[in-house]
């Protein structure tokens, strides 16, 4: 997606709050249609979410034949050869590898079992979490500009499911182009008459003057066996899982590139392990290994992070800790003094659990809901943070394919280590008697094997599992017998898939990428030059990994 046609726009406060609109002491029983009206405008004008409808691919603004729209098919088509090489490559040398080292579900891969083709076709995923009540559902709405089926927002844990918010296709005809307007432009679809807000200055109250927002709810076990939603493998969870588990269908330009989860707020104590018939950090560790963007929600009136969110965050750290950024939300309501203090312990908080790792994770802090702010003294900092969010965002469609082949790339690495480290187990357990001796020897001295089978594999420390973790993993195999032993051959396939192979398919796309630009730029028939160009160079790059030399295009 080119980054002229995301550029995006923010409308700012011109007008200050009404003291008494966030008063604690205030209240109002009734509200004339005219003040409404008057306020509906005022509302408008005062909301920092973006307008992504003005600035969604289909945009009458870009025409066929402009720069910005030439840079998108060939983008898009680039992407969809990366893809396409991608899960053949797959398919055909790395899954068969980790069926035959059982490494699905026994072993920490950036995700458990096979990746799906609907995993790679899918569009980007961002993962918000959080403590009950951060904002997590009002921060989505207001990126999307409206409400979604399903939403429920209060100061009570209202959010019960995981939700996953993803394009339905486009809005019904029943709205004028002014009312739809106007609801992306507050961010709820009126009816007729103003929303009531609550004297806490966190939600809105919907009352029965407004049509429900527009779209579906598909329930859990439906969304497991729709092909082309990546969810299928969450079936393993089960029925506990998956009637806690619901899908959003809506018609928000921003969902056709983007899918949000949505999920529960962690509760503290017992009540997150007891109080949930499925295991809620193994749940959000299956979405974080899938997603493209890891949201970590804070409200700045409560900040402490409690031992189940710090163990949720342990839990889908590994393989993510590039993913993960921190949303320091409503922060607008507390004073200059007071949000110094607790930006300065929130990243305290955060360098306490990210221990290991020197770089510091960004921060964006703001208030994001489609009400004004209660405190301006740093409205130029939030409206700046909010835009850093947003573009980073809406850019995460444009290197999609580029962190597909990042992905590929460390599974197979990580693949080649496990097929070297438990082929080597499998060389040290003998064939018939004494393999109980074995086992205790090989498990006593784990640290001691891996270590020499880096040395003699020439692996990297940093692609090796830690030994604590893999003796885990280990304890669910009573006989080493049953690995294969060394396979040179495929530790020497996947070395040149990685050498040679996914260079050859990102070289290729380039490839895809400019001819597509030169057909357009002749002004070629433009119905079918995407795919046309990308089966042409599939057959070209088969044939460059079949034969020796090079095929010239």
């Amino acid at each position: 997606m080119s980054g002229d046609e995301l550029e995006i726009s923010f409308s700012t406060s011109t007008t200050k709050n009404d003291a008494s609109t966030h008063g604690a002491g205030s209240a109002s029983s009734s509200v004339s249609e005219n003040d409404c009206a008057k306020e509906d405008v005022r509302s408008s004008n005062k909301d920092t979410a973006a307008d992504f409808n003005k600035y969604s691919p289909d945009s009458n603004k870009t025409t066929h034949d402009s720069p910005s729209a030439i840079n998108k098919s060939a983008n898009d088509a680039s992407s969809k050869f990366i893809v396409k090489k991608l899960k053949e490559l797959y398919h055909s040398h790395v899954v068969e590898a980790e069926k035959r080292y059982h490494l699905h579900f026994n072993f920490c891969l950036p995700t458990d079992g096979e990746i799906k083709d609907s995993e790679f076709d899918a569009t980007p995923m961002v993962l918000l979490i959080g403590q009950y009540s951060t904002g997590k559902t009002t921060f989505i709405s207001h990126l999307l500009g409206e409400d979604f089926p399903g939403m429920h927002i209060g100061p009570e844990p209202t959010t019960d499911k995981f939700m996953a918010l993803f394009y339905g296709g486009d809005r019904s005809d029943d709205s004028s182009p002014d009312d739809t307007s106007e609801m992306f432009k507050s961010g709820f679809h009126k009816k007729g008459r103003c929303m009531k807000q609550d004297h806490d200055r966190s939600e809105f109250v919907a009352t029965d003057d407004f049509v429900p927002a527009p779209g579906k709810l598909v329930k859990g076990n439906t969304l497991t066996v729709t092909p082309s939603l990546p969810f299928s493998s969450l079936s393993q969870f089960g029925s506990a899982f998956l009637n806690h588990f619901v899908g959003s269908s809506s018609s928000s330009p921003l969902l056709k590139r983007i899918t949000f989860i949505d999920t529960p707020g962690v509760l503290s104590g017992e009540k997150q392990r007891i109080n949930r018939a499925y295991d809620f950090a193994k749940v959000a560790k299956w979405f974080a290994d899938r997603s493209d963007l890891i949201l970590l929600l804070f409200d700045a009136h409560k900040l402490d992070i409690s031992d189940e969110f710090k163990n949720v965050i342990d839990t889908i750290r590994q393989y993510n800790d590039d993913k993960i950024r921190c949303v320091l939300n409503k922060a607008d309501a507390v004073t200059r003094d007071q949000l110094v203090r607790v930006y300065g312990s929130l990243m305290w908080s955060m360098g306490k659990i990210f221990t290991n790792s020197p770089e510091v994770v960004r921060v964006y802090t703001g208030s994001y809901w489609n009400g004004g702010l209660i405190n301006h003294d740093f409205e130029q900092m939030f409206e700046k943070d909010e835009q850093l969010l947003v573009r980073e965002l809406v850019d995460l469609p444009r290197c999609a394919a580029e962190r597909k082949v990042n992905q590929m790339v460390n599974r197979i690495r990580l693949v080649k280590v496990h097929v070297c480290i438990l082929g080597t187990l499998r060389s040290l357990t003998p064939a018939f008697f004494g393999k109980r001796k074995s086992r205790e020897y090989i498990m006593n001295n784990l640290n001691v094997i891996m270590e020499n089978v880096r040395v003699q594999f020439d692996l990297s420390k940093g692609d090796m599992p830690d030994p604590v973790e893999f003796g885990n993993c280990l304890e669910n195999f009573p006989d080493f017998s049953v690995f294969p032993p060394i396979d040179s051959a495929l530790i020497q396939s996947l070395n040149r898939l990685i050498e040679e192979d996914i260079p050859c398919i990102v070289s290729d796309a380039e490839i895809v990428a400019s001819d597509v630009r030169l057909r357009r730029n002749k002004n070629e028939d433009k119905s079918a030059i995407q795919d046309e160009i990308v089966e042409e160079t599939t057959e070209l790059c088969t044939g460059r990994l079949v034969d020796p030399k090079p095929s010239k295009l």
